[in-house]
């Protein structure tokens, strides 16, 4: 019985990752008839921030980090998973429309690199397929806190390692977006208030429903 429950709660959570490939569509076609006319992100601390090819390890573990955690929740912990995946629709698509309202651009990249060597040779490879438009808020910085959030809901006798493991990872991986010059520090200010109001309503909604429902009765 218990494995029939779980094979069913697969099924009825698995529609949640056709939001991907439409996700994916959607910023391709952003991207592809922007207007052109994009803003420049910039601010002093981007100035203090130096380049470091080293930090593009962290930065390249946000796509594999975060299909391992979506495929761990969808299989194990289906609740976390929906409210993963709700966290994900809900501030994606929040920062789609900021990209369609208000372009954004970086001038960051060093012209030239400061060192040769094998971390380089791959940076230079993400540059190549990912431009620099479109990055206020980062994308990084929000799906990052969104599986920082997620670990907070893990229980058992071992999520204790994943949410050390997470916030180290998180930490790095935000600090990797600046020191690879893929990102403003504004791009990271923006995507705060944003990946909180998407943990309030994604994490915390059946709290808040109980909040009011308790101050009705008052």
């Amino acid at each position: 019985m218990g494995k029939s429950y779980k094979i069913n709660k697969f099924k009825d959570n698995f529609w949640y990752l056709l939001f991907w490939p439409a996700y994916i569509g959607i910023f391709i076609a952003v991207e592809l008839l922007g207007n052109g006319q994009h803003h420049v992100v910039h601010c002093f601390i981007d100035d203090m921030i130096p380049f470091c090819e080293y930090f593009v390890v962290p930065y390249l573990t946000w796509h594999p980090l975060i299909a391992i955690v979506l495929i761990y929740t969808l299989v194990n912990e289906t609740d976390n998973f929906r409210n993963l995946m709700k966290f994900f629709i809900l501030t994606f698509t929040v920062t789609i429309v900021i990209y369609m309202v208000y372009p954004s651009c970086l001038e960051l990249r060093p012209e030239v690199f400061p060192r040769e060597n094998i971390f380089t040779e791959i940076v230079r490879f993400v540059y190549l397929v990912d431009t620099p438009t479109n990055v206020c808020p980062s994308l990084h910085i929000i799906g990052s806190l969104g599986l920082l959030f997620v670990s907070w809901d893990t229980r058992g006798k071992d999520s204790i390692p994943k949410k050390v493991f997470m916030a180290l990872a998180v930490v790095f991986i935000c600090l990797s977006t600046m020191f690879m010059k893929q990102h403003s520090f504004v791009d990271i200010l923006v995507a705060m208030p944003i990946s909180f109001i998407g943990w309030v309503l994604c994490f915390r909604g059946k709290e808040i429903e109980k909040m009011e429902e308790t101050l009705s009765d008052i």
